[in-house]
């Protein structure tokens, strides 16, 4: 192989490598789309981490009275996750699923800087200005109602706490529509 070759082939492959490595960043740029712990999706964060998540109510809240939701109405959605004193670094994903994995509503980013939507539109994730916290970390956003006759709505969300070891946790808030 003469010099040009060589020289060409380094190139080429050195920039393949810088490619790959600025388009992976699951922790920094959210996760990849379908990791929110639905039963339908069938992964969660230990998709991309190490360890096994454990069942946690109460990560996700909302301002919808008695879990009943109006079809077509706006509402606020929570997330609050909580490690120790030495957390500092927090991801999640989360989704609005009806029980065959059908998104339900629509997710609106309130907060640019802190999260995306993910898998044109059925998943909300942090994103890099979204990971620092100290012991816990809180996102917001809102989600529209679905049509009338939607029926049964849950949340899913999976849940990361970073540290060694990393701490991972699935949730669900379940919602029925208004009578």
């Amino acid at each position: 192989m003469n010099n040009k070759s060589f020289y060409f082939v380094l190139a080429a492959f050195l920039g393949f490598l810088f490619i790959a490595a600025t388009n992976y960043s699951p922790s920094t740029d959210g996760s990849p789309a379908g990791v929110c712990g639905a039963p339908n999706d069938d992964k969660d964060c230990s998709s991309c981490h190490k360890g096994k998540p454990k069942a946690m109510d109460g990560l996700i809240t909302s301002n919808i009275d008695n879990n009943a939701y109006e079809p077509g109405k706006k509402y606020t959605i929570t997330l609050n996750v909580k490690g120790n004193a030495k957390s500092k670094k927090f991801g999640f994903q989360t989704s609005p699923q009806n029980a065959k994995g059908k998104v339900m509503g629509k997710l609106i980013v309130t907060n640019p800087t802190e999260t995306k939507t993910a898998g044109n539109g059925k998943y909300m994730n942090q994103i890099k200005g979204g990971v620092d916290g100290n012991v816990s970390k809180t996102w917001t956003f809102d989600w529209v109602a679905p049509a009338k006759g939607s029926g049964d709505i849950t949340f899913y969300g999976s849940f990361l706490i970073g540290g060694k070891p990393e701490t991972m946790y699935n949730s669900t808030l379940a919602l029925k529509e208004a009578k």
